[in-house]
């Protein structure tokens, strides 16, 4: 085991950025649903879907932030034991 997992064990960078990564799939995935819902000419409420895509681009923003927040720890723990 090398000395970062040592004295980091429940440190699992993979994790956090396939959380990030999950989030804004699934942002992606929410805006083209709503997208699909406004283009619809058949659909009664509009207006939900222009508020969900509000949500898809937080939801897409958060998971941007998970892999950014994780990339600086990875640097600071390897400018720590470089």
């Amino acid at each position: 085991m090398s000395p970062i997992s040592n004295i980091f064990p429940s440190v699992s960078p993979p994790n956090a950025q396939n959380s990030g990564l999950a989030a804004i799939a699934t942002g992606n995935q929410k805006l083209s649903e709503d997208a699909q819902q406004i283009a619809n000419p058949d659909s009664p409420n509009v207006t939900g879907s222009l508020l969900d895509l509000n949500q898809a681009l937080v939801l897409a923003e958060a998971g941007a932030n998970v892999i950014s927040t994780e990339n600086k720890m990875l640097g600071t723990l390897l400018d720590a034991f470089a």
